[in-house]
């Protein structure tokens, strides 16, 4: 197995559990709530978006977080280079958000089936579709890449500069997350709604300071120093 790979499957190893507890919450949660709602009205928003497609960028923000404050230190001391950590990390925030983006739609579509099955489907409930899937994947991947992007860099300068550098640099670090904020929300019906431009320029836009937001992660993971235990 290549370092890099080693890397993937370590942290695999360490967040799946979690992953899978969050997603068996979510399911969890949203079959309860759903059938509860439904006894009482007709379902006019969708309770998976609400909860899914906001659980699961947060949840990849926090993990960026620990990337370099949790994981950097032990890596570096069993030998492996920050190339193969840093593309190793890049590896399972990918296949993680790609996950995630599958998910969303998933549930979006089984909770609307089950929900028209049963008669208790409101026109108000956000529609789904072969199209809708689609934008949803598209909304739920970058958003998710942009929150593990703003977390890794927050967590990077944090751990390499002082307190009141690395605030300072929460500022650039933030943009992924705060444009995947300000071009896409959910709306009262839990579905996804385009805000300030049209979805695929604000998609476009999104993916575009997400990928600048890893290059600046990049910059400072490359030479950083890695602290004693004692620090």
């Amino acid at each position: 197995m290549t370092p890099r790979r080693l890397v993937t499957a370590e942290l695999l190893r360490v967040y799946r559990p979690a992953a899978l507890f969050m997603l068996a919450t979510m399911v969890l949660v949203v079959g309860i709530g759903m059938s509860v709602l439904s006894q009482a009205m007709d379902a006019k928003f969708s309770l998976w978006l609400t909860i899914a497609a906001s659980a699961t960028k947060f949840w990849l923000g926090v993990v960026g977080v620990l990337l370099s404050a949790l994981h950097l230190r032990p890596f570096l001391g069993a030998g492996l280079t920050r190339r193969d950590i840093m593309a190793g990390s890049a590896t399972l925030g990918l296949l993680t958000a790609l996950g995630f983006a599958i998910l969303v739609p998933v549930g979006h579509g089984v909770e609307h089936h089950l929900l028209s099955v049963g008669g208790y489907l409101s026109p108000q409930y956000p529609d789904f579709s072969p199209a809708v899937a689609l934008r949803e994947f598209g909304y739920v991947l970058a958003a998710s890449l942009g929150f593990l992007v703003t977390g890794t860099a927050a967590g990077a300068c944090f751990y390499r500069f002082a307190p009141w550098q690395g605030f300072l640099l929460l500022i650039p670090a933030a943009v992924p997350a705060v444009a995947a904020e300000a071009f896409f929300g959910i709306d009262s019906h839990g579905g996804f709604g385009p805000r300030l431009l049209p979805y695929l320029p604000a998609v476009l836009i999104l993916l575009a300071v997400t990928v600048l937001g890893a290059l600046f992660c990049r910059r400072v993971l490359a030479d950083i120093p890695v602290r004693s235990s004692a620090a």
